[in-house]
């Protein structure tokens, strides 16, 4: 046992440990610094850069540095193994993937010194965009080292992300050596990547560029001792103004035998980008700002392509930096610069004091664009935060205010100009009349619906492309309004300014603009920036029921918290769809009944503004007088349309169907969903069968649950049914009686289960199904009581249960799936397994197929047949129902014709290979002369068993042949050259030894289904 004095030398000794781990863990806010001297001529026939550099590194962190990451962001572009090309190639891009060596680019010819000294480069062991120096002593608290190279670059083709070239104009950016962000996070090496952008240390720029003397160059910085460059950039304003008719003519002229080098100067910025281009018109402008009336200069430079926006553009600048700095602080810099070139990675790309505009087909959306890129000069200019880690802080944020802008500077504009530009559908559908905020909230609620969301404060490369615009973009801004509206404006604004203040030129987290907000407003945010930004929670308040309390003046509500956040709402009085009045609640968990001040209303409703990102706003409403009250007016909408949560909706449109028995089929298709998507769904396709003179047609009602905590993501119970008409006349007997009209009714229970992805960028999908066939069909029958034929029914019932997987994965992607059968006597297993081989950026594939099945027992009613076939099913051989056909009962002629891809999915007839044992095939698919081939070769080959016999005695069948695929899978035309002995035998006893006999095609109906495209858009 240890002493008393022992104990307590333990104790102090303790203490003071816990005092210097919690130093090291907590460590202050420190924030290094460089200073930048570049050198680079630009050599416009070889596309190259060639330069040196020399940074001067500080150390303002309370560590010894022993080496320093350096980006060399330009060689993600040099190869398949880049983290660029890989996300490239994730998200569906495989351009840089197949592109041409001349057209890759890379940055070489390094030789790093510190202090003049040579120092060892460590190249990443993942990444040749990341490397590290290796000092030759750790670089101390408060010292400076001087770190130098020459360089060389090579400037990728502009067609694969931010940097590059197109002919002659040029987008150079991320093109330099870079010292990477030492933070209290410790080191922020980041490979390039285009979802998810930069981080990168603050400091001064001094940038000499050489090129051409004609080329018109727009850049970070100021130009020092430029007065002669900008008197010609001046002049060439000058000119633009008079300009009235701009050529279509974008040809490059020759470049100035000439060179000039242009001196840039900036402080206070994480990044120095340039764009030169020797077709540059030029507009300039000024801006005075608001607080301390300084005055911006402002620039744009645009090509004869799309001048009819561009020439209108220096207004848009100008508000952009007028309104953000009203809103958040003064812009500092003295001049700002937007840039019409070349961009693959989205409409515009920022950097400070300049940004680069893609291609648009509006002056709304160049306003638009050049408004979001302008304000990257806040976010993420001034208010540096590592946007690969936080994105919403920058992106999210940013388009906030670009949201407000749009809604302050011109709403009615917004939606007139938003119509006039947008397609047909669009307007038709209700989209275009959308404005921005809403636009965000619907483009949020496609993936909430199905739970497919992921929480805004994510590393960026972590989303899934549709998410990465939905949340970190949408989302954000939505919350951020919402977070204005219940702070009010002023106070909000008031939160901005302090964030910008205390902030600007540093790193911030996202605990830091927390601690300002929360300080600043006086409240408790944690609903906001920990539920809202760090979980996908979901918010849904429902109104319950109303009651008017005369005599205390007020309405007794009674809300319901249905979702999973505590979060603040309003309750708004109206009357004709007009706001009458507001107030604010605080938020809480399960059911309250609260005070509203009583008033001459119709209605009652929870967030009447529409601000707060709800899941559901169709229980938001109740009216004051009147039966059902919570339902609202019925809406005949024709086609589709976006969800209004004020109605209750119902779509129709006219139809029209065909098949040989039926004849030609008018119809109406009712339904309740578009989008976004409801739980509960159903689709009633009612059809009169001109032959028949009856009713044909379909149904399909279903109700989906998206659990939190299962390893489903989906559960979707439905049941469908159709009826159609599957043989016309059929002669019975010896005195030629016939029958007539023989019709089907299919009726399908099913469970669906989707399982959870392991993480939401995974392209597989996994999917459970069990569904109960029941069929009932007419059927010829004898009347034993006049012995005359008569039509009776034959019913049977299958349950079927498939497990299927599916690798969505851009190169080689492949399925399979398991399917267990039984029922009405026989029972049977069967697999299949489908493999592409990709071969190149068209996405072109040769295909692979593999099937195999057994029948654990048979014994099925004389009228049924569940054997396997050999070749592809026709429609006779339907006996699930399960597909479409144009002649489902046809043995000749070109009806017959028409098979799906099932069972041994061979291409010749179905004349032999029937078996009730076991059958396993192989189908080849390979497209021919490259990737615009529609004509493709096919090979198929396998092998069955007859029933309880000997093997096939050819031991193998085969076909080939070549197919005209006028649209992959849905129609797709085969022409048999060759085959095996035993189904040439089969084809000459069945009289089909023709080749014009043999031809077979593809036209799957049930893939053309609009309203199914539409719900899976990005899903």
């Amino acid at each position: 046992m240890a002493s008393l004095f022992d104990m307590k030398s333990y104790i102090i000794l303790l203490f003071f440990l816990l005092i210097g781990i919690d130093k090291s863990l907590c460590k202050e806010y420190f924030q290094q610094e460089v200073r930048f001297t570049i050198s680079v001529t630009l050599d416009d026939v070889k596309n190259e850069l060639n330069g040196t550099e020399s940074f001067d590194y500080i150390n303002n962190s309370p560590d010894a540095l022993s080496f320093i990451y350096i980006h060399l962001w330009a060689n993600g572009y040099k190869d398949h193994s880049t983290a660029l090309c890989k996300q490239m190639v994730e998200n569906g891009n495989t351009s840089l993937y197949f592109a041409k060596d001349e057209d890759k680019g890379f940055i070489d010819q390094l030789d790093f010194k510190v202090n003049g000294e040579s120092v060892h480069l460590e190249y990443d062991s993942m990444n040749i965009d990341i490397a590290k120096i290796i000092l030759n002593k750790p670089l101390k608290h408060g010292e400076t080292i001087t770190i130098s190279t020459p360089f060389h670059v090579k400037i990728p083709l502009g067609k694969f992300s931010r940097m590059g070239h197109l002919g002659q104009s040029y987008q150079i950016s991320q093109w330099y050596p870079k010292p990477a962000v030492y933070d209290r996070n410790g080191w922020n090496q980041i490979p390039y990547l285009d979802q998810g952008e930069f981080y990168s240390e603050f400091g001064t720029f001094d940038v000499n560029i050489t090129l051409p003397k004609n080329y018109v160059v727009g850049a970070t910085g100021d130009l020092v001792n430029g007065e002669q460059e900008e008197k010609w950039m001046t002049d060439i304003a000058d000119k633009t103004k008079t300009i009235e008719y701009y050529s279509d003519d974008s040809s490059f002229p020759e470049s100035d035998k000439e060179t000039k080098t242009l001196h840039y100067h900036q402080e206070k910025v994480h990044d120095f980008a340039w764009f030169a281009d020797k077709r540059y018109h030029v507009l300039k402008g000024e801006i005075t700002l608001p607080h301390s009336n300084n005055k911006v200069t402002t620039w744009v430079l645009f090509t004869n392509y799309n001048s009819k926006y561009w020439r209108k553009a220096i207004p848009y600048i100008d508000s952009a930096i007028y309104y953000y700095s009203l809103w958040n602080g003064d812009y500092p810099y003295h001049q700002c610069t937007a840039v019409d070139g070349a961009l693959s990675a989205g409409g515009g790309m920022e950097y400070p004091n300049v940004t680069v505009i893609g291609s648009v087909s509006s002056d709304l959306e160049l306003e638009d664009v050049i408004v979001h890129e302008v304000g990257h000069n806040w976010f993420y200019g001034m208010l540096g935060s590592n946007e690969r880690r936080h994105a919403w802080m920058d992106e999210g944020i940013n388009s906030f205010y670009e949201f407000r802008y749009l809604d302050t500077v011109h709403p009615l504009k917004t939606k007139d100009e938003i119509e006039k530009a947008s397609s047909w559908l669009s307007n038709f559908l209700g989209l275009s009349s959308l404005d921005s905020r809403s636009l965000a909230y619907i483009s949020y609620l496609i993936m909430a619906r199905k739970n497919l969301t992921q929480p805004i404060d994510l590393p960026a490369d972590e989303y899934t492309v549709y998410n990465y615009d939905a949340i970190v973009y949408m989302k954000t801004a939505m919350i951020f309004k919402y977070l204005m509206a219940y702070l009010g404006e002023e106070t909000f604004d008031k939160c901005m300014k302090a964030y910008f203040e205390t902030w600007k030129y540093k790193h911030p987290m996202p605990e830091d603009i927390k601690q300002v907000v929360e300080k600043t407003s006086g409240k408790n945010l944690d609903w906001f920036f920990n539920d809202l930004l760090e979980t996908d929670k979901k918010i849904d308040y429902k109104i319950c029921k109303e009651k008017a309390d005369k005599s205390n003046n007020n309405f007794l509500i009674t809300i319901k918290n249905n979702g999973d956040v505590i979060c603040p709402f309003s309750i708004s009085g109206m009357k004709k769809d007009s706001i009458i009045k507001t107030q604010w609640y605080e938020g809480f968990a399960g059911t309250q009944t609260i005070n509203f001040p009583f008033g001459d209303y119709d209605k009652i409703k929870i967030d009447a503004d529409e601000i707060i990102p709800e899941i559901n706003r169709r229980n938001n409403t109740i009216r004051t007088h009147g039966l059902l009250k919570k339902v609202e007016p019925l809406q005949l909408k024709f086609l589709g349309g976006i969800e209004n949560p004020d109605r209750t909706q119902l779509y129709w449109t006219p139809v029209v169907g065909f098949n040989k028995y039926n004849g030609l089929m008018p119809g109406l298709a009712l339904y309740n969903t578009f989008l976004p998507e409801k739980n509960l769904e159903y689709i009633f396709v009612p059809m009169y069968s001109t032959a028949m003179k009856s009713l044909a047609g379909i149904g399909n009602v279903t109700y989906a649950w998206h659990p939190d905590k299962s390893i489903f993501q989906n559960i979707k119970l439905g049941v469908a049914a159709k009826s159609y008409a599957y043989m016309n006349d059929l002669v019975v007997n010896e005195n030629n009686q016939t029958l007539h009209d023989f019709k089907y009714i299919k009726i399908q229970p099913e469970l669906t289960f989707d399982f959870k992805k392991d993480n939401a960028r995974s392209p597989v999908d996994r999917t459970l199904s069990i569904r109960e066939i029941n069929i009932i069909k007419d059927i010829p029958a004898f009347d034993y009581s006049d012995t005359s034929l008569v039509k009776g029914t034959f019913s049977y019932h299958i349950f079927q249960t498939t497990y299927s997987m599916n690798n969505h994965q851009t190169f080689d992607p492949y399925s399979y799936k398991i399917n267990v059968e039984g029922g009405a006597g026989y029972s049977k297993v069967s697999g299949e397994f489908n493999y592409s081989i990709s071969y190149n950026k068209k996405g072109t594939s040769a295909d692979i197929r593999f099937f195999a099945g057994k029948f654990v027992h048979y014994n099925p009613p004389p009228l049924l047949n569940p054997s396997f076939s050999l070749s592809g099913i026709q429609g006779y051989q339907d006996y699930l129902f399960d597909n479409t056909y144009l002649g489902r009962s046809e043995y000749n002629g070109i009806l017959s014709d028409q098979i799906y891809m099932r069972d041994g999915d061979f291409k010749v007839g179905s004349f032999a290979g029937q078996t009730n044992n076991w059958l396993a095939t192989m189908n080849t698919d390979i497209p021919l002369f490259g990737a615009v081939s529609f004509i493709h070769f096919f090979f198929d080959a396998g092998t069955y068993r007859y029933s309880n016999a000997a093997f096939n005695p050819t031991g193998l069948s085969y076909d080939g042949g070549f197919s005209l695929c006028l649209v992959k899978k849905v129609f797709v035309i085969y022409f048999p050259l060759f085959y095996s002995n035993d189904i040439e035998t089969a084809l000459v006893a069945n009289g089909k030894d023709d080749f014009k006999d043999n031809i077979r095609f593809v036209l799957n109906i049930d893939l053309i289904n609009p309203l199914n495209a539409i719900k899976n858009l990005s899903f």
